[in-house]
């Protein structure tokens, strides 16, 4: 089996889907975490252990039947700091997928998150490091650019594009051939009909733009680069 390494400890559902991922068909062989907070170092979250932070990764990166997979995904800058870290030290990146999501006709990057319960349908064009959380569907041909996530339950309906760093909460609903631009956040339950410019913030039914000075205030999804 190839071995997997996790970079960021403070997702386990990554391990869980590795581990539905391995009795479907044995895959990946789980070396443990790192994570660059050096009070982590030495616990062993369920039994996997944290083994140190970056300064291993050259270890690792060296080694053929080692992948490294992006655990950080509470923030939109912490996400792409360890995506280019990886990439700076041309560590293989796999895409987890549990194996009872259909990916017949579906295009799909390095780096993805595809959890139990996803849909995906025809023709879906995922970029890199896209988060799907539980029980999010697509319809088809839509696109998702890299560093896109999706909460539990949303709807993404045909022909939609969910541009660069997109958030879409929990529940939303995205109507067919609407593009959410890129770093925008689509608030829980919203149901957006029109397109959302760039960097903006929408919520409710029907979605709309929040005020400036709810918009830009800090949230996860923005928040330190080191969060994991």
């Amino acid at each position: 089996m190839n071995k997997l390494l996790f970079y960021g400890a403070g997702f386990f559902d990554a391990v869980k889907l590795v581990e539905a991922i391995n009795r479907h068909q044995p895959t990946w062989e789980i070396l443990g975490f790192l994570d660059d907070g050096p009070e982590l170092k030495g616990r062993s979250p369920h039994g996997v252990p944290i083994l140190g932070g970056r300064e291993l990764l050259p270890e690792f990166a060296d080694r053929p039947d080692v992948a490294v997979f992006n655990n950080v995904n509470g923030s939109r800058a912490g996400a792409m700091h360890v995506a280019e870290l990886l990439k700076a030290h041309g560590c293989r990146v796999p895409s987890l997928v549990h194996p009872s999501v259909d990916l017949g006709y579906v295009e799909m990057g390095a780096g993805c998150f595809v959890p139990a319960g996803c849909v995906l349908g025809a023709d879906v064009k995922m970029g890199d490091f896209v988060t799907l959380r539980y029980g999010a569907i697509l319809s088809h041909e839509v696109e998702v650019q890299d560093f896109v996530l999706i909460g539990p339950g949303a709807t993404v309906g045909s022909r939609a594009r969910l541009l660069r760093g997109a958030l879409i909460g929990v529940g939303a609903a995205i109507l067919p051939g609407v593009t959410i631009g890129e770093g925008c956040t689509v608030g829980a339950g919203a149901v957006v009909a029109r397109p959302v410019a760039a960097g903006k913030t929408v919520a409710g039914v029907p979605a709309k733009e929040l005020l400036s000075e709810v918009a830009h205030a800090p949230s996860s999804w923005d928040a330190n680069p080191n969060s994991n």
